[in-house]
């Protein structure tokens, strides 16, 4: 059985209980938590791999002591899964079907246009790995 982390942002707290209910279809909440601030030494680990590039300081501040969901789910090859559910980071070439085409109208090229990062919605982890990493990053925050 496959781990996976997911992360409701902070934008999208409003609509979290539908997207949690959504991906509840698929695989088993283990873990939920409210994060009301997220610590930046938090954020910054999440998003280490990231450090150095333009926009790293932008993703920062963008969850920098603001809400998310964070969500450890468990099942059956569920990475996976929630990559085709939740679809590509670009909801502008996202399928249909997928969380981040219903649920966002932004684009790549929306957002450099606007020298900003893309509205996604929601992170997943995309290989176990980088679950894994993830989760212990976030573990001091779940309840």
């Amino acid at each position: 059985m496959e781990q996976t982390f997911i992360m409701i942002k902070p934008d999208y707290i409003h609509i979290a209980e539908t997207i949690l209910k959504e991906l509840d279809q698929h695989g088993m909440r283990i873990k939920t938590s409210k994060v009301n601030s997220v610590p930046q030494h938090v954020i910054e680990n999440h998003y280490s791999a990231h450090k150095g590039k333009h926009f790293y300081n932008e993703l920062i501040n963008e969850f920098a002591n603001k809400p998310v969901i964070i969500a450890i789910y468990e099942g059956e090859n569920i990475i996976q899964k929630f990559i085709e559910l939740i679809g590509p980071t670009d909801p502008s070439k996202a399928p249909a079907h997928t969380i981040r085409a219903r649920y966002s109208n932004d684009s790549k090229e929306k957002a450099e246009a606007e020298n900003r990062t893309i509205k996604t919605v929601i992170h997943r982890s995309g290989s176990i790995e980088e679950a894994q990493q993830e989760i212990e990053v976030w573990k001091e925050l779940f309840n």
